[in-house]
């Protein structure tokens, strides 16, 4: 335990502030999910990271870890030797299948069809520069306050060419595209002007819990047994 407080009293004394931890986040209806939805997600393959529960992101802990990244190895340098997080942490820890094909695909395609074709709504044309910014559609990228209020910030919409239909996502290694984008996430972090990191930064603090476990906050008791899922199911934070 005092191995990892020093790292992150540490990084707190060098950094003048942690990093800022971009992550999406989403409050379900009192009354449950849809069935109609869970029986897609499910049809996906992604029922193991539904049942990741809605955990509060750790922002010091996170920043301390970074500090002792080193994008030459992809490891945590630690007093202790290196270590790292690897594609059996985030099919253990977050229930996302590494098991498939690679996920590589076209970056060209008619983004506005595909969107009416699997989305049922055609967003608009986009706006030339140098308006582009408040474009709906920016190349893969898409606004989807057009769509639902609940969105508020683009996301790709580059998956969908996976999920023609929705049960071919049980093709592909979503475990090994998550990790390597953590990894470069992970990479430009470490850099000295860097002041935000994204990607699945709570696999980031899960891993840490599961191998420094003096450092997680609370845990819940071998008995009652937690549900069958992922392993972040056994942390309440």
């Amino acid at each position: 335990m005092s191995l990892m407080l020093n790292l992150i009293l540490s990084a707190i004394e060098v950094v003048p502030g942690v990093l800022n931890c971009r992550r999406r986040s989403c409050k379900l209806p009192e009354h449950g999910l849809d069935p109609r939805i869970a029986r897609y997600i499910t049809e996906a393959g992604f029922e193991g990271l539904f049942k990741v529960p809605n955990l509060e992101v750790d922002h010091a802990l996170i920043t301390a870890l970074v500090e002792r990244w080193r994008p030459e190895t992809h490891t945590f340098h630690l007093p202790h030797g290196e270590m790292s997080i690897t594609l059996q942490d985030i099919e253990v820890m977050l229930g996302v299948p590494v098991d498939g094909l690679p996920i590589t695909g076209a970056v060209k395609m008619d983004w506005p069809t595909l969107c009416l074709e699997l989305l049922g709504h055609r967003p608009p044309d986009p706006i030339p520069h140098p308006h582009e910014n408040t474009s709906i559609l920016a190349g893969a990228r898409l606004r989807f306050t057009w769509l639902d209020a609940l969105f508020s910030d683009r996301v790709s919409v580059l998956p969908l060419q996976f999920l023609n239909p929705i049960s071919n996502a049980k093709r592909y290694s979503w475990g090994s595209g998550a990790l390597a984008w953590l990894y470069r996430h992970l990479c430009k972090a470490s850099e000295s002007k860097a002041k935000q990191i994204g990607g699945a930064v709570m696999l980031v603090q899960l891993w840490a819990y599961s191998r420094f476990p003096l450092i997680c906050p609370v845990m819940r008791l071998p008995l009652p047994p937690v549900e069958a899922g992922p392993l972040a199911n056994r942390y309440v934070i």
